[in-house]
């Protein structure tokens, strides 16, 4: 009994320490070096349309990370043209929490770009049904420490098959080769 109640919490702490080792609440430790922001807005715009539990994460990914102001613009549009017909808190959630960070941590000319969506973004904890999503959704989006990192296995998985970085082989070369990992 004791040794059975021993692998259970020795389980469960393992698998909590793992999820949030990578959450910070600087941009500088969740940034990725060499990160090629056009690229990756290629497969975020492929992500967006296919309406399923990840739909959000192509932007996701991108959260944590300096774009440009043309950047801030495309990523602003895509949110615009799909946050209301999510309908998952899930994606609302994570969506939302992208563009709050890259809001937050945009010069003055990304956070033109970002300002209707940012505004829209702030409002959409309001969306979700589940109560202790709704909470962490809302802390995410509108709390006072920015939520950074790609935090649990998942999200860094997510972030290697989705975001390009090249000459980093932990993360997908280019938009092609996530094309031809997606016929697979």
């Amino acid at each position: 009994m004791i040794s059975k109640l021993f692998f259970i919490l020795t389980v469960c702490c393992l698998s909590l320490s793992s999820c949030f080792t990578s959450m910070h609440h600087t941009q500088d430790k969740a940034l990725v070096k060499n990160a090629n922001i056009d690229e990756t807005l290629k497969i975020t715009k492929d992500e967006i349309k296919k309406e399923s539990i990840s739909q959000s994460l192509g932007l996701w990914v991108l959260r944590d990370q300096e774009v440009t102001p043309a950047q801030a613009k495309t990523i602003s549009e895509l949110y615009l043209s799909h946050i209301d017909s999510m309908k998952n808190g899930f994606n609302i959630w994570h969506a939302s929490w992208a563009i709050s960070n890259l809001y937050r941590f945009g010069d003055d000319a990304v956070k033109a770009e970002l300002e209707i969506a940012y505004q829209k973004a702030k409002t959409q904890p309001e969306r979700i049904e589940k109560k202790g999503q709704k909470k962490i959704a809302n802390s995410h989006i509108n709390g006072e420490k920015t939520v950074t990192g790609f935090i649990h296995a998942g999200g860094r998985s997510y972030a290697k098959r989705h975001l390009v970085v090249p000459g980093n082989k932990k993360y997908v070369q280019s938009y092609e080769e996530y094309l031809k990992k997606e016929k697979k």
